[in-house]
């Protein structure tokens, strides 16, 4: 996916799966680039974002 689309995706992504108390997986692939971009847009909503888990940091998990 081309970086310049991501933003649009992710806010789209969250507005259509929000719900209070669920985590929810982004997948970025283990880009930094990506994974900024993801960050710098979920940093518009009052979520919790960690990296994936230790065996596979190709996700950002958002606790919502």
């Amino acid at each position: 996916m081309p970086h310049e689309e991501v933003s649009d995706l992710v806010h789209r992504f969250i507005n259509e799966n929000w719900r209070e108390g669920q985590e929810l997986h982004v997948i970025t692939g283990h880009s930094r680039v990506m994974k900024k971009i993801v960050r710098d847009v979920l940093d518009m909503y009052d979520v919790e974002v960690e990296e994936g888990d230790p065996r596979n940091t190709g996700y950002l998990r958002v606790m919502t």
